[in-house]
């Protein structure tokens, strides 16, 4: 098999390859099924967040006019840049659902049974709380943290918040979707999801050029995305499938 191209900031070329770009609560689950997909040896698999500005985001490539056969993002991401006609000749398909996940240090002991008042009382008890620059830091800003007057998270941009959990001795609590929190398992306490008052589901789609030389082998890919095979990768990986 062929080693799968994972690039940052490289910007795509006009090739053969099927160029995949993918925000990071899909990419752990794509990665192991392109691991597992025949098909992939002319494949290159690309990373950005479906919002923020980050040099690599979905956002800033296609401000830059950059291409990519298949995108991996958050639906609401999809229908702003659709809204914004940043994101055109694509049809979306919605691929799963997603929760946000907390964390904190590997031997720090927590009590949360998906009780409000206990996860109120790490808020409270944390010093410095890391969020992502992404769906999931957006919705904890705007949505979560001026209800419980919350002040100390800051917006970390381009670095997984696990590696920051596990990494920065200041950080003592930290906020992502949990699929891309999952992969930091054997090194952080991956606490669990948001308490059921305060949930939302975030919805991540599959968009694909319609007018695209490459169709038959996006269709391809489609359907492999189907198989159970794919179904037992999502779910192992903290998403729910949707296809």
């Amino acid at each position: 098999m062929k080693k799968i191209d994972v690039s940052s900031n490289i910007k795509p070329k006009k090739n053969n390859d099927l160029n995949i770009l993918t925000s990071g609560a899909f990419a752990a689950p794509l990665f192991e099924i392109l691991k597992s997909y025949k098909k992939n040896k002319n494949i290159k698999l690309y990373f950005g967040s479906s919002f923020g500005d980050a040099k690599n985001s979905v956002h800033s490539r296609l401000k830059q006019k950059q291409v990519f056969d298949i995108i991996f993002l958050s639906a609401d991401a999809y229908n702003w840049f659709n809204r914004k006609k940043l994101i055109r000749y694509y049809t979306k398909v919605d691929i799963v659902i997603s929760e946000i996940g907390f964390a904190v240090k590997k031997h720090r002991k927590v009590t949360y049974n998906y009780n409000l008042s206990q996860f109120v009382k790490l808020i409270k008890q944390s010093n410095k709380i890391a969020i992502a620059a992404s769906a999931s830091g957006i919705f904890l800003k705007q949505k979560i943290f001026p209800k419980l007057k919350v002040k100390n998270y800051h917006v970390v941009k381009g670095k997984r918040i696990g590696l920051v959990i596990t990494e920065d001795k200041t950080f003592d609590l930290g906020f992502q979707q949990y699929s891309e929190l999952l992969p930091y398992e054997k090194k952080i306490n991956l606490v669990g999801t948001l308490p059921n008052q305060m949930k939302k589901k975030f919805i991540f789609s599959l968009a694909y050029q319609r007018q695209n030389k490459k169709i038959e082998r996006i269709d391809q890919f489609l359907g492999f995305l189907k198989t159970k095979s794919v179904f037992r990768i999502i779910k192992k990986k903290g998403l729910t499938p949707l296809i």
